[in-house]
């Protein structure tokens, strides 16, 4: 082993220690479904960075293979992470990680098929990374404005971005070399690049604010989540009952381009101090949330609503704000648990057993 060789042993020796810190800290601060996400793909990394290090499986004897499994899953198990952290959804489906165990079987049928065949499994693991990477990229892109946290608001580029644009880097890398032959000497960049990667990740978590895991602080509203709290300043007190008064009587909500920066002009408010108002005085953690609790309130209203019986559940959520039907079902039944229809028919059998 040369020096050289040496030197990027070490380098990937620290990477890996970086990312079992973050997935330390990452766990320890509950179970979140981001966080148990987070977790995984802090140890996908980790796995990652030592498969990619040339020679090194021969001192893991029977333990490289869940080495090399997690690394086989880490696109699908990154882009779990960052869907879990945008999200926001209560609870951790395991469908979530449904990419990460295709990536997995991919992995294995290519290992064990015939060389050409093999080689085609490995580009189709590699082109399905590469998707779920462009997907990230263009969550973090498109929910930046929206996102009322913070922290994960100064996450979104520098960490999850970066994370993205390395793996997308790789998949073409390693996509090339089923063809093209071994790129090895990239393998240093590649070492320093993980654990530059793996530092700041440590240090961003280490600092990083609870609230960027789960909620934030109070409990919203049945109707639309702006009717203050005990624990406001008069001053925020007075912004929230301006804010509620715009949703409510003029219902602001049903504008399908209403934006935070739109709203903060209506309020006159400048936008830092509306998004800290919404997040950490009213608990919403985007500002589609937000807009969706008061869109889901009226439209719980009109399926209550005996004389609405006959109106489209469809009409009903484009009156209230909603572009399409897909969005507003898959928003209806998390906040409720039943579908519109469902939440329908039930509202419907109510009525009939009172009157009787």
């Amino acid at each position: 082993m040369t020096s050289s060789d040496t030197l990027e042993l070490l380098i990937r020796g620290a990477a890996v220690g970086a990312y079992l810190g973050v997935a330390l800290i990452v766990g320890l601060g509950g179970r979140s479904p981001a966080r148990v996400a987070g977790v995984l793909f802090s140890l996908a990394a980790a796995a990652h960075t030592l498969t990619q290090a040339p020679q090194i499986d021969a001192g893991f004897v029977w333990a490289w293979a869940p080495v090399w499994a997690f690394s086989a899953m880490g696109s699908g198990l990154f882009w779990a992470f960052a869907t879990e952290l945008f999200e926001d959804r209560p609870r951790l489906e395991p469908l979530r990680f449904l990419p990460a165990a295709a990536l997995l079987a991919v992995a294995i049928s290519g290992n064990l098929a015939q060389p050409s065949v093999g080689r085609g499994l490995w580009l189709t693991h590699n082109l399905v990374g590469a998707s779920l990477m462009v997907h990230v990229l263009v969550v973090i892109a498109v929910g930046w404005r929206g996102d009322l946290v913070e922290p994960r608001r100064r996450l979104r580029g520098p960490i999850l971005g970066a994370g993205a644009l390395y793996v997308l880097s790789v998949t073409f890398v390693q996509s090339g070399e089923l063809f093209l032959g071994s790129a090895e000497a990239l393998s240093p960049i590649a070492a320093v690049v993980l654990v530059l990667l793996g530092l700041l990740s440590l240090v961003v978590f280490t600092k990083a604010d609870p609230a960027l895991f789960g909620p934030t602080t109070l409990a919203r509203v049945e109707a639309g989540g702006t009717g203050g709290s005990p624990t406001l300043e008069p001053e925020e007190a007075a912004m929230a009952a301006k804010l509620d008064r715009l949703m409510r009587e003029e219902r602001l909500y049903r504008l399908e381009t209403l934006s935070i920066a739109a709203l903060a002009l209506r309020l006159g408010l400048p936008e830092y101090r509306l998004r800290r108002l919404i997040n950490q005085r009213l608990g919403h953690r985007n500002f589609a949330a937000f807009l969706n609790q008061w869109r889901i309130g009226e439209a719980r209203a009109a399926l209550l609503d005996v004389s609405q019986r006959e109106v489209p559940i469809s009409t009903i959520a484009l009156d209230a704000g909603f572009q399409s039907l897909g969005p507003f079902n898959r928003a209806f039944r998390a906040e409720t648990g039943l579908t519109p229809t469902a939440f329908r028919a039930r509202a419907a059998g109510e009525t009939l057993a009172s009157t009787a």
